[in-house]
């Protein structure tokens, strides 16, 4: 399957990589380029760059480097379809497909797309203006939701009909149930899937929605939530309810909050706290903090952690080494959840997500603040208990820190402490799980450092890419002695290089993308000239160490003087153009001579 070539290169001219990097990165701009922290590794100091002119990015940290489809396929996790789908929506750009078969696959897609959308309107207008929805206005002002929240969360209601939403989208049952809005009733008719509940649309990262949660009203009909059942387009295990909003904010905080639901997500939205998203009716799963490390490693858990004992610590610890994650936990006091918090208190929500422990901490705490630790027997149940709860974790040097501090804590040797905290066997009939694509970004890859280059050849590739114009003429392979930088010379001097740049090594294409956000610095053609007086050294060089015979030096003397000449010609403005063009034409003339000696 794939794109018409036509749209394919419509899309790469007409993307604006600035627009889109800036969803993830705060970009500023420094000089002719922009710059930020780096979405793909942990920085302090901004290593990313973008060249807006040329639509190419580049990591001096990571050596990531790209245009808008890759840099949206690495941060979306897409393949390459799907990030120029991706872009192409973003646009509003119709694509055309190369097999029909797919084509129709992906117009059912969008077609599912549009109804959810439809859906998710429809809710809205009824909760605002319907009269059946008086009772539910009235019931969110009680609870704090005004006017402004319900337009920020798109917030709805579904009426208390069998067949409200299926008759005003009027479409076949089986597009209905496909999309999770509706199925077939007893007698054949449609019938609506969500009724009397208000209403919260899911969308994915990007903003679109793919599914529904509907919260019961008060005296309503239980479950209390009720969810979109897993369709082509909404997976629980994956979204994450609120992150087309946050992830701005994560990615400038480093931080993701993590609620168990919709009303505590809009609690701290409401609280100040617009970095949060909740899981949809579902455990925190593995794919959840895939995605969640895309935009942060620090992840802040805002429900009741504690409760799942060692299954969650166990998960908790594989995601902190397979995704380079930090979990914390807070302090939400027993009983309360954000929701409820950042009514009644918003300040002490602030300071529960500000003071969040890490996870262990969070358990041995949790277990030292029950224990009555003024007797001995309360101290040695809480040593007990707070080792068993340290020997879960997986790291050597972490259960060792701990266990100092604990021990200090409950007033117990350290040796006795060591020895209360044993670690247990590894599981058995467990097959380590390897790595695959998928995981990439899980601890981001890092690609081949940059070759030791010349500096000065590394400035002549440079005003190539960005000065080919006036330099491509005087630039010649015999200027250059590092491999790689002989390969990149050979890419950027053929026509539509930039199309072919995926096909070259790892290092070439690094190299490349690093100079494609750099700005050339100096003259043009004084970068040449620096180019070719290193090509004078070496040529001297070699001529010293080739000719022994006193007969031979004389007979090269005047190409020698005549080389002197024209460097001091090159180190002058008013000379150097000329110059340059005379020892270049020397220079060509060197490759059949030197072809023919060997």
């Amino acid at each position: 399957m794939g794109i018409h070539d036509e749209d394919l290169q419509r899309v790469k001219l007409e993307s604006d990589l600035v627009g889109v990097v800036s969803q993830y990165v705060a970009l500023r701009k420094v000089g002719q380029r922009f710059s930020g922290l780096c979405p793909f590794h942990n920085e302090k100091t901004p290593s990313f760059s973008v060249n807006a002119e040329e639509g190419f990015f580049y990591c001096f940290g990571c050596q990531k480097s790209g245009d808008a489809i890759t840099f949206v396929r690495e941060i979306e996790h897409l393949d390459f379809v799907g990030a120029v789908e991706w872009l192409a929506n973003r646009m509003g750009i119709a694509l055309r497909y190369t097999d029909a078969s797919d084509g129709a696959a992906r117009k059912e897609r969008q077609e599912l797309s549009d109804l959810l959308e439809q859906a998710a309107d429809f809710y809205h207008q009824t909760l605002r203006t319907g009269k059946e929805a008086g009772k539910v206005r009235s019931y969110l002002r009680s609870r704090g939701f005004d006017s402004a929240t319900v337009e920020q969360f798109r917030i709805g209601y579904a009426p208390d009909q069998w067949d409200a939403l299926a008759s005003h989208l009027n479409v076949a049952t089986d597009k209905l149930e496909a999309a999770g809005l509706g199925r077939r009733g007893q007698r054949g008719s449609p019938i609506d899937f969500f009724r009397d509940r208000v209403m919260f649309p899911v969308a994915d990262a990007n903003g679109v929605v793919v599914g529904f949660g509907g919260r019961m009203l008060p005296e309503g009909q239980q479950p209390k939530y009720k969810n979109t059942a897993q369709t082509r387009l909404y997976d629980k295990s994956k979204v994450l309810y609120g992150l087309h909003w946050a992830k701005k904010q994560i990615v400038a905080e480093d931080e993701i909050i993590v609620c168990e639901g919709y009303t505590d997500v809009i609690g701290c939205f409401r609280a100040g706290l617009d970095r949060a998203v909740a899981t949809c009716g579902t455990a925190l799963t593995d794919d959840h903090v895939k995605t969640m490390v895309r935009f942060a490693k620090r992840i802040v858990i805002a429900f009741d952690a504690d409760g799942a004992g060692k299954a969650a610590a166990d998960r908790f610890y594989e995601w902190e080494d397979k995704h380079n994650a930090e979990v914390f936990v807070a302090a939400i006091p027993e009983g309360a959840d954000p929701g409820q918090l950042a009514e009644e208190n918003p300040d002490a929500l602030q300071e529960a997500i500000r003071s969040a422990q890490p996870f262990l901490s969070y358990r041995i705490n949790r277990v030292l603040d029950r224990s009555d630790l003024d007797r001995a027997e309360g101290r040695a149940r809480a040593a007990a208990d707070s080792g068993a709860i340290i020997a879960e974790h997986p790291n050597e040097v972490v259960r060792d820190q701990y266990l100092v501090e604990t021990a200090q804590k409950v007033r117990v040797d350290i040796e006795q402490m060591r020895r209360l905290i044993v670690k247990p066997p590894p599981k058995q009939n467990q097959t380590q799980v390897p790595r695959t694509r998928d995981h990439e970004f899980d601890e981001p890859s890092r690609a081949t450092p940059p070759p030791e280059i010349p500096q000065v050849e590394l400035n002549l590739l440079r005003v190539l890419i960005h000065e080919s114009e006036i330099v491509k003429p005087l630039v010649l392979q015999p200027m250059f002695t590092d491999p790689v930088a002989i390969e990149a010379l050979q890419l950027v001097t053929k026509d539509g290089w930039r199309d072919q740049m995926q096909s070259s090594s790892e290092a070439v294409t690094a190299l490349i993308g690093r100079l494609l956000v750099e700005e050339v610095i100096g003259d043009p053609i004084e970068l040449v000239s620096r180019a070719l007086d290193a090509v004078i050294g070496r040529w001297n060089t070699e001529l010293r160490y080739d000719v022994n015979d006193i007969e031979q030096l004389r007979k090269h003397q005047p190409i020698v003087q005549w080389l002197a000449q024209r460097q001091e010609e090159m180190h002058q403005e008013e000379t150097r153009p000329a110059a340059v063009d005379a020892v270049v034409d020397w220079l060509r003339n060197q490759e059949p001579e030197e072809q023919a000696n060997s």
